[in-house]
């Protein structure tokens, strides 16, 4: 009987390796939506495509976000190629947070009960309108430790709904920061007695991520991030917004003095935040320490604004391409996109690396 048993499930194997599952992942960001593809074999992820689409202005294309939303959403899907366009997308921002959990030994199957009421007491969210989950990180004689995420039903439908109107279908649901980590976690060994740090520089948020040696993520979405910072500068320069954009994202020789100048204070809330955000992580966990900082997001491809943070937080800063780290087997112009763009695809690389 058992050997009949392991017979059919090493068939079940083989079956399933030869005609796997495509899924992809799906970063929609507000500028960019962004996607990556790829597959697992033998513990070693394979990119295999990857493609980001410029979401136009909405005053521009005269249509409503969500209809912009969702033609470049299916842009991208019709670029991935697959067979059914299942996706693995995120949240990010103010509508999830994510938080630790202690508690003493208790049944298994108690747990979910005592997260539940563990969420009502931390999350901002009522309980009939977010979704919460959890994951385990250790169970010992003396409790279990782990993380819980709680999200608004109502982003979560949204990003659901968009995704069904693009012609797609979401197989999982993540948060930005985790699949940030995860994409960081795969491609870079871990060094002893440090904490695992990733900066993921977007348009709309600055998401600050953290892995300790307990295993257990700390992320914290900062509001003032990449469009904050290009105001600013065309408020005290009067240069348009594309002048700045090509002096902060050109050739490094094409950076304007005015906008030199005015990026120092631009960028002064910004480097306080992430900053802070580090001090306060390390406060409230003794012992740990932060020896390098991991750069990841579209605006990680601005080298001035890169060596700015990298001045002022006074720590070994790196940026984060992680298709310097991962086999590649996509179409020219895709690989080539990878190893051009390969930070601000970070999230969607993260996504498509989930496995469950």
């Amino acid at each position: 009987m058992l050997a009949a048993l392991k017979h059919q499930y090493q068939n079940l194997l083989e079956r399933l390796e030869v005609n796997p599952i495509e899924w992809a992942g799906l970063d929609i960001g507000s500028s960019f939506i962004k996607l990556v593809k790829g597959s697992w074999r033998n513990r070693k992820f394979t990119a295999t495509g990857a493609c980001q689409f410029e979401q136009p202005c909405q005053q521009n294309s005269g249509q409503t976000e969500e209809t912009v939303t969702v033609q470049a959403i299916s842009r991208c899907l019709n670029s991935a190629g697959l067979k059914i366009p299942y996706v693995v997308c995120a949240q990010s921002g103010p509508e999830v947070v994510t938080r630790p959990f202690r508690f003493p030994l208790i049944p298994q199957e108690s747990i979910r009960n005592a997260v539940e009421l563990e969420a009502q007491q931390m999350s901002p969210f009522e309980a009939d309108q977010s979704i919460v989950a959890f994951q385990t990180v250790r169970s010992t004689a003396e409790g279990h430790q782990g993380f819980l995420t709680a999200a608004m039903q109502d982003a979560v439908e949204r990003t659901v709904r968009l995704v069904h109107r693009a012609g797609g279908k979401v197989m999982l649901m993540d948060v930005e920061g985790l699949a940030a980590m995860n994409c960081l976690c795969h491609c870079i060994p871990q060094e002893e007695q440090t904490c695992r740090t990733l900066v993921h520089l977007g348009n709309r948020f600055i998401t600050v991520t953290i892995l300790g040696e307990n295993g257990i993520p700390f992320i914290r979405d900062l509001t003032y991030a990449g469009s904050n910072i290009a105001a600013s500068i065309q408020q005290q320069t009067g240069l348009n917004e594309g002048i700045i954009r090509q002096s902060l994202f050109g050739q490094e020789e094409s950076v304007l003095p005015a906008v030199a100048t005015a990026m120092k204070t631009a960028c002064a809330r910004c480097l306080a935040d992430i900053t802070d955000t580090l001090r306060y992580y390390l406060a409230q966990n003794s012992g740990s320490e932060v020896k390098k900082v991991y750069l990841s997001g579209g605006w990680a491809l601005s080298r001035p604004f890169t060596d700015l943070l990298a001045d002022g937080l006074g720590l070994e800063v790196e940026v984060f391409n992680p298709f310097h780290f991962l086999n590649i087997q996509a179409p020219p112009p895709q690989e080539a996109l990878m190893k051009l763009a390969g930070p601000a695809l970070t999230v969607a690389a993260g996504l498509a690396m989930r496995t469950c």
